[in-house]
Formats: structure tokens, sequence, C-alpha cells
């Protein structure tokens, strides 16, 4: 930068000097020197000057303060600024299944009772977004088609997540209770599952369900170690029940009691595959004074037990639960039983299976008078996987009901997106 000032500071005192010259045309030099010029050619001069060594001095400057930079490296910027965070990372999947129902009553002389239909199964959305390392955060909402041609717009699970430990991780929202097996394994996406429904046991409330499914609060879970093997665990303190079976209450809860349960199940190392489990529940429904028999509240108790063997090819599945409802207004102990028990073996890309469902309601339990009645179903079906993420299920069904016995059949095609 110097040198080029210097440059410049040559140029014009040639342009400034030699502007007075005269050349004549004839080859003769005429020189003529006006001595008041050559003054003010020269202030002009050390004007300049001093302007060129300012600049000089200037750049010298500031050289000298860009090394001091340059050589207190990050030192020379404020220090204990926080790095940038990841951005959540958000994924979005769902699941879907069409199909073809067919009915036929047993006790049926003609053919009018008869039915056939194509259902479309409605949409699963999976919403997942990892927050932190610890801290993630769950959705799964449901469109359901009904038959009346309407669509239902249902959120079955919003969960915050925190991951504190294998053995501890903490969970508040709505999310699917800590009932047995079945109920924390396959959620709405029939996909999951080998069968086209759920066992009858494990229904949801909307659906005729006589266990609380669904539960609105705080989930802890883990893995433990223990003797001989694993113990995976699940617990829940929410909302209870509502008035009704079907009510999952969301912003509020009719009385005071909590629901807590807890489900565990033990896993050996000596049998790879094999899980033996239990779980207990505890809950007071609220009162429903306009209802017979429910002046006041009931007290809940629930208890399961589960027996399962999954290490392919081989599926086993039993699960047995009983509910003891004890009616304040009554003084008298009602008790429901269900179970069922699944089997299958896979070949290949086929998969064979048989499922026996089993459901005893308490005649006088006011809860579930007139919400389902007692039910014995035979399932036997057959699923093969078209593609890594479409599966194919062809069943049949024979439902045994309080006077009433059919015969149905299913054809789904069920996917993932």
């Amino acid at each position: 930068m110097k040198h080029n000032l210097k440059s410049l500071f040559a140029a014009l005192i040639f342009l400034l000097v030699l502007a007075p010259y005269s050349f004549a045309d004839d080859g003769s030099t005429l020189i003529t020197i006006n001595s008041g010029r050559m003054e003010q050619l020269e202030r002009e001069v050390r004007e300049l000057r001093g302007i060129v060594n300012q600049l000089v001095s200037e750049n010298k400057s500031l050289k000298s303060s860009l090394t001091d930079v340059q050589q207190a490296g990050v030192s020379a910027f404020p220090s204990g600024l926080p790095e940038e965070a990841a951005a959540p990372k958000l994924e979005l999947h769902g699941f879907g299944h069409v199909q073809y129902d067919y009915s036929q009553s047993d006790y049926s002389n003609d053919t009018q009772s008869d039915t056939n239909h194509f259902t479309n199964g409605g949409v699963d959305l999976f919403l997942t977004s990892q927050i932190s390392d610890k801290l993630s955060f769950f959705n799964e909402t449901l469109f359901e088609f009904r038959s009346n041609g309407s669509n239902v717009l249902d959120v079955e699970r919003v969960l915050l997540k925190y991951d504190m430990q294998d053995w501890l991780k903490i969970a508040v929202g709505r999310g699917h209770t800590a009932l047995g097996y079945w109920n924390q394994q396959f959620h709405h996406g029939t996909w999951m599952q080998t069968t086209t429904s759920r066992p009858i046991m494990y229904r949801v409330e909307d659906d005729g369900g006589i266990l609380p499914v669904h539960y609105v609060g705080l989930e802890f879970s883990g893995i433990l170690e223990a003797p001989g093997g694993s113990l995976s665990y699940a617990s829940n303190v929410a909302n209870g029940r509502g008035t009704i079976a079907d009510e999952v209450q969301l912003i509020e809860d009719d009385n005071d009691s909590k629901m807590a349960g807890i489900r565990g199940t033990y896993k050996p190392e000596a049998i790879e595959g094999l899980g033996i489990g239990a779980n207990y529940l505890h809950d007071t429904i609220p009162e429903k004074a306009d209802t017979t028999d429910r002046g006041a509240e009931i007290d809940e108790d629930i208890y399961g037990m589960h027996i399962l063997y999954l290490l392919d090819p081989y599926e086993l599945i039993m699960e047995g639960m009983v509910t003891d409802h004890d009616n304040h207004d009554t003084t008298l102990g009602d008790t429901t039983v269900a179970a069922y028990g699944q089997v299958a073996y896979k070949i290949g890309k086929y998969k064979p299976y048989f499922r026996y469902d089993w459901l005893r309601i308490a005649d006088r339990d006011p809860f579930f008078q007139g919400l389902v009645e007692d039910e014995t179903s035979y399932t036997m079906g057959l699923r093969y996987e078209l593609t890594s993420y479409n599966a194919l299920k062809l069943e049949y069904r024979r439902v045994d009901k309080d006077g009433s016995v059919s015969n149905e059949a299913t054809l789904q095609s069920s996917f993932v997106f």
C-alpha cells in the first residue's frame, strides 16, 4: 500500500510541474516559467506529502492490529459462547389397511342377514421427534371412517418421554395402560400384529372394550437386571375411568382418586424368547346418579397374567385378565373374566395362525350393563408378506355371542408408509 501511494505522489508531481510547458510546432522549445505558479505548486506538493505521510502511518497501525489478532487467535474474541444445538429430528410414518368382510348368521334361514362389504380401515399416523439425547416426543393420531359416512379424528397417544437410564424412563401424556403384553406391544396399526384385529379383551374403549387400555398421566418404565435374566416393567399413575366404560378423562378427573397400575415381564436367559409376567391395576370409578345401582363409587381391581414365547419361527401368546368391581351402592362384588391364546408358525413369507378368545361378563355389573355380552370366538388365518411393508391376511372367525352365532371372513391388506 505504501508503494502505491508513492507512485501516486510522483505522478501528481510530474503532471503539475510539466503542465505549464508549451512545445512549438516548428520544433523549437519555448519555456516560460511563471514564478507565482511555481510557488503555488510547491505549496500543493507540501500538502500532498503531509497527506501521504499520514496515510502511511495509519497503514502501519492497521497492520500491527491485524498481526496481534492473528497471534492471539480465538482468545481475541469473546469466550463462552454456546455451541449451536442440533435441531429436533422429526420423523413421520403411518399405518393403514383396507379389507373385504363377509358375515353369515347360523340362525338365519334366509340370506337377508348376511353381509359383505369393503372397508377402509382408516389412517394411523406415527409422529416422533428426538428433541435431545434424553428427551423425545411421540404422537399417534388415527383418522377413522364410520359406517354412517363420517370421519373421526382420534388422538390415541401424545407422550413426552425422558430416557433417564435403561432402568428408568419417564413419560407424561396419553398412552397405552400398563396392562399385560398386547396392549403396550401392538398399537392401532394392524400391520404390526399377526391377525386382522385385536383380542376381544383388548378392544379399545369406544369399540366395546372392557379394559381401560388408555391412560392420561405418568408412566414409569425400564429394564432391570434380575437373577438369571431380565425384568421389564411399566407403571402408571393417571386419571381414572370416567362414569362410563368408553370415557377416557383427557383434561380432568371426576374424583380425587387416581388410577395406579404396574406390569412386569421376566425373561430368563436360559430360554431365549420366553417371557412370563403379571399386572395389577386399581381405580375408583365415579358415581353415576342417573343409573340404577350407580349411586356410589365402584372400586375396580384388575389382575392379569401373561406367558409368551417369541422366537422365530414360533409365536405363542397367552393372557388372562380378571376384573373385580366392588359396588359401594349395592355392597356387592362383580367379577368379569377374559382370556385369549394365540399361536403362529412362520414358513418363509407365510404365517398360519390360530387364536381362541373367551369373555364372561358379570350379569349384574351395572358398569358393563348393556355395553358388552359374553363372547367366545375361534380365529384361524394365514398371513403372507407381500413386501417388507405390506401383508395380506386371509382370516376366518366363528363368533358365539349370547343368543347368536356367526361365521365371518376377512381379506385384509395392511401396510406401512
